[in-house]
């Protein structure tokens, strides 16, 4: 009796082979003395984009490698050719994909912030006595050898008096010009978010019932993903905003990679963009491949409703509902907890 072979569509097969081979243990071959850490980021000045690029060693996630956004006329064959089986369309150069960083794609650094001589402030504070205080983003130690220098601002006087900035010395010479970028890992997440619920005051005994509920506004992607952005503010806690448009927390969370910096030779003009004379640094942040877990959604026990009372009717009790909802207000304060307790910010930890 002759047994009939399973045949196995050759895409179908190679797809399955090129999944397997990123998901198998790596094999450890010893080349040189010099080990690279996952998520090693190399910077390089790219004549095709005309702009600083770049590559990033594997790092994972759950064993599982990210993605990142980048140009096609970046991204490797391997990447087009995914694109192309799975979508059935090759790319245009200029055009934007998702490419896996176990494809060795080159990204664009993107936008960059300001260190040192001519940086935004990053918070400004007054004083009970008038007095302005402004703060920025100190530059590391490591850079001053080469010239950079500390923004400052100074003003004089006070808000009732007059304030005036006191003009600092400028150097005889133009010190070399700081820019930075940060590298960011993103995972998808549900989150948890603060439901109102408005009463009938003629029918019902509230004004108001605040509700949470778990879930998320778009779908969640299915790998992690990798961001440049040109700060990132880490997100400390969840932001109430306005508890009647809802408060959810954080539909992701997030860890810092490393921070590419780039210096430019002494005197380059503040105006121009940055060019192949600059030069670049990386400061890691993460050396080891990653596990993420986000919190558990808590059990549907059931929760007493936050209810907050007018003693009001009609139209009256809508005029005085934003007063009972400030940040100072007993029942925010309470609902701030409650969503702060049970949202579902999750961690990081390497293995």
């Amino acid at each position: 009796m002759k047994r009939k072979v399973p045949i196995i569509n050759h895409k179908t097969w190679n797809a399955m082979i090129d999944e397997v081979s990123r998901r198998l243990p790596l094999r450890f071959v010893r080349m040189s003395r010099r080990w690279v850490h996952p998520w090693t980021i190399v910077p390089e000045w790219s004549d095709t984009a005309g702009q600083w690029v770049f590559r990033v060693r594997p790092g994972f996630v759950n064993g599982v490698e990210p993605e990142i956004s980048t140009l096609a006329m970046l991204a490797s064959e391997r990447t087009l050719d995914r694109i192309e089986e799975e979508t059935g369309n090759r790319p245009e150069k200029d055009q934007s994909v998702d490419a896996l960083i176990t494809e060795s794609p080159e990204i664009p650094a993107g936008g960059t912030r300001i260190i040192g001589k001519g940086a935004n402030p990053d918070s400004m504070a007054v004083s009970a006595s008038g007095n302005i205080a402004v703060k920025f983003e100190k530059v590391p130690e490591f850079f001053i050898q080469f010239g950079v220098s500390d923004e400052k601002l100074t003003f004089q006087g006070n808000l009732n008096s007059g304030i005036q900035e006191v003009q600092s010395e400028e150097p005889k010479e133009p010190p070399p010009l700081l820019r930075a970028c940060d590298v960011v890992l993103y995972v998808d997440r549900p989150a948890a978010k603060l439901d109102v619920i408005k009463g009938n005051p003629f029918l019902d005994s509230f004004s108001a019932l605040l509700v949470i509920n778990y879930g998320r506004s778009t779908p969640a992607r299915k790998r992690p993903y990798l961001k440049v952005t040109a700060k990132y503010q880490p997100i400390v806690e969840a932001d109430m905003g306005n508890l009647l448009e809802g408060a959810p927390d954080p539909e992701f969370d997030a860890i810092q990679i490393a921070t590419i910096y780039f210096i430019s030779p002494p005197g380059y003009a503040p105006d121009l963009p940055m060019d192949s004379t600059w030069a670049t640094f990386v400061k890691h942040d993460q050396f080891w491949n990653l596990c993420h877990a986000p919190q558990k959604i808590p059990d549907p026990t059931p929760i007493e409703p936050i209810t907050l009372q007018t003693g009001l009717v009609g139209g009256i009790a809508d005029s005085i509902f934003s007063s009972l909802l400030a940040p100072g207000n007993d029942a925010y304060n309470t609902a701030l907890q409650v969503l702060r307790n049970r949202n579902l910010a999750g961690r990081f930890w390497s293995l």
